[in-house]
């Protein structure tokens, strides 16, 4: 296209079909693009008229996207990048910055290292906007598109998993934060706690909650287990850590989680700590971002800083096996 036709486009009407895309609701979209209702159907009305498509039909969950539309999102996601990259100023000072960065999560991540970093941050860099999504199966995709800064994740160190370390995309960088492993919670007067002997058959014969994420209810546990053709009753899925918990504070129902998450878990509700009675591989912590990511000096700022202060508070043992 020549420079003359672009010229008589509206580049902010890319944007606001990109914050469209993202939203799929017309009302999220004007909050987040601080405008009105009204202005976002105008110019949706007029992205209409330019692109000559629909771009978006209403349904009971809120506009989907044409084809045309998840096809323009496929092109403007690299080029509004490239433009928010050649705007940003070449230096970085965190005790001015507004910017806004997306940092995605499991609930039991942000429950262990927020609090980790966030006032030490905050203090850092007081004007620092932080919006923080779930971690789910998709989070990876958004990464590659531009839509997640940064993220807390886990990954199974076992060689038959599918949720490895090595199994993220080559553009994924990733730092180690912790190794862990898994352990069990249970209410405090649980059956299982009166047991003359804790062992994998018992554990078995217990109710388990499970905790759905990243697109699945089975883990490297459960693999492990159907390679003896044995099984959890799992009686409850959830769709958090958190939930999880409270499960388990109300019925016989087993929680297995990941050992840190299960020391802040103790300290704030009231569930006893039994081990896990069969041997498996540990689990890594990561924060991970993309590597588009590796010279921008806000993000930089951002992933040292966070690295430095999480690094620096997590007990050297905490992860260890007890």
């Amino acid at each position: 296209m020549l420079l003359e036709q672009l010229g008589r486009i509206d580049l902010n009407l890319l944007i606001i079909l990109q914050v469209l895309l993202e939203e799929r609701n017309g009302s999220r979209a004007a909050r987040r693009l601080h405008l009105s209702q009204s202005a976002v159907s105008k110019a949706l009305g007029r992205l209409r008229e330019t692109f000559d498509d629909p771009l978006f039909v209403r349904s009971a969950y809120g506009l989907e996207p044409t084809a045309r539309a998840l096809s323009l999102q496929q092109q403007l996601q690299p080029i509004l990048l490239s433009l928010d990259n050649l705007i940003q100023p070449p230096d970085f000072d965190p005790t001015t910055t507004e910017r806004e960065f997306v940092i995605a999560s499991m609930d039991s991540a942000f429950t262990l290292f927020a609090p980790l970093y966030l006032s030490e941050l905050k203090r850092q860099a007081p004007g620092i906007r932080l919006r923080y999504e779930e971690w789910t199966e998709n989070s990876l995709t958004e990464m590659s598109q531009g839509q997640v800064d940064i993220a807390f994740t886990v990954r199974e160190n076992c060689i038959n998993s599918d949720f490895r370390l090595d199994t993220l995309p080559n553009a994924i960088c990733q730092r180690l934060l912790a190794i862990d492993d898994l352990t069990c919670l249970v209410q405090h007067d649980h059956p299982a706690l009166h047991e003359p002997e804790w062992d994998l058959t018992r554990y078995l014969a217990y109710p388990h909650v499970q905790t759905y994420c990243e697109g699945r209810d089975r883990w490297m546990l459960d693999h492990k287990l159907a390679e003896q053709d044995l099984y959890r009753r799992i009686e409850a899925t959830v769709p958090s850590f958190e939930a999880a918990l409270r499960m388990g504070m109300h019925s016989d129902m087993i929680v297995t989680l990941s050992r840190l998450y299960a020391r802040h878990a103790t300290q704030v509700y009231p569930l006893v700590p039994l081990p896990l009675p069969i041997a498996l591989d540990s689990i890594s912590h990561l924060l991970i971002w993309h590597q588009r990511h590796e010279e921008d000096p806000g993000h930089r700022w951002l992933r040292e800083t966070l690295l430095t202060l999480i690094m620096g508070k997590l007990e050297p043992t905490a992860a260890e096996p007890s």
